[in-house]
């Protein structure tokens, strides 16, 4: 695909891209986040994490709203207050998945944008996502890839983006993850190893004093819960998903009850539902109503 290149340095995709939002965005340093639909709750972490740091010291994040570690990244980059851009493999007047419909409404509401190189009424097609990949690779000046298997999408839009000579990170795994097959063969090729959003921002050469303050605490999430429901949350983590009947035993109480806490934790954000079980949601910044 052929590109030009703005003022700012960034390749610009031809043809022209369809926006709902805002469109270009603010000025500032770009970063895609990618990984697997399927990750853990390790990688959903993670991904979360990244994006919210990286969002607090005004860095663009782009991702390409599919479940997992794309939903993950918007995420982040919203509950920090920041701005977040999902480049899609669909017309920008059709989100899909559909469950993210909510996340899309979002992005355009924080002051992001839905972009797309495809006509309106474009529906999802297997050969679309790799040309999306191939435009986020473009628009960004740096690509972290947060667990991805052999032959996942993911590694599509870090082989782009080393074509296009941008910087490509990842982030290290468990040796015993499939989820981490396609991470370690970056790193092990060259990929920049990320331990934390200085990382990336020191592969952008920027640094922000906000990142030298800790991150809140995991029994301080910025929100106010019933005293009752403290003990759900402290045997939860953002990493491992526990079942609620897990969750049940460890507090010895009937599994109704515990369910009941858990959506009521859910609809107030502090917990996310996961393949498995739940797992505490990362909090940090703004909060969204």
């Amino acid at each position: 695909m052929a590109g030009t290149t703005n003022g700012g340095g960034v390749t610009e995709p031809d043809p022209p891209l369809r926006s709902r939002g805002r469109w270009p965005p603010p000025g500032g340093p770009r970063v895609a986040i990618v990984g697997s639909r399927r990750p853990s709750p390790y990688g959903e972490a993670v991904a979360e994490q990244l994006a919210m740091e990286l969002a607090l010291a005004g860095v663009v994040v782009f991702s390409g709203l599919a479940l997992g570690i794309d939903s993950a990244a918007h995420r982040g980059a919203l509950n920090a207050g920041g701005v977040t851009v999902a480049v899609m493999g669909t017309g920008v007047d059709i989100v899909y998945p559909a469950a993210n419909s909510r996340l899309a409404d979002d992005i355009i509401a924080a002051g992001g944008a839905l972009i797309s190189q495809f006509p309106d009424g474009t529906m999802p097609r297997r050969h679309h996502f790799p040309a999306r990949n191939y435009t986020m690779a473009a628009l960004s000046d740096v690509v972290v890839v947060v667990e991805a298997s052999e032959g996942s999408g993911a590694l599509i839009t870090a082989e782009a983006a080393l074509d296009l000579h941008k910087e490509v990170m990842a982030v290290p795994g468990s040796i015993f993850s499939p989820l981490s097959v396609g991470t370690h063969a970056l790193i092990r090729d060259g990929a920049g190893l990320i331990q934390n959003a200085r990382d990336v921002l020191a592969a952008l050469d920027i640094t922000r004093e906000v990142l030298d303050d800790p991150l809140p605490a995991p029994d301080s999430l910025g929100f106010a819960l019933p005293r009752e429901r403290d003990g759900i949350l402290s045997h939860l983590s953002d990493v491992l998903a526990l079942s609620a009947a897990e969750v049940a035993r460890k507090l010895q109480l009937p599994i109704p009850e515990v369910l009941s806490r858990l959506t009521a934790l859910e609809l107030n954000g502090a917990v996310r539902r996961h393949e498995g079980g739940y797992v505490r949601a990362l909090r940090r910044g703004k909060q969204r109503a």
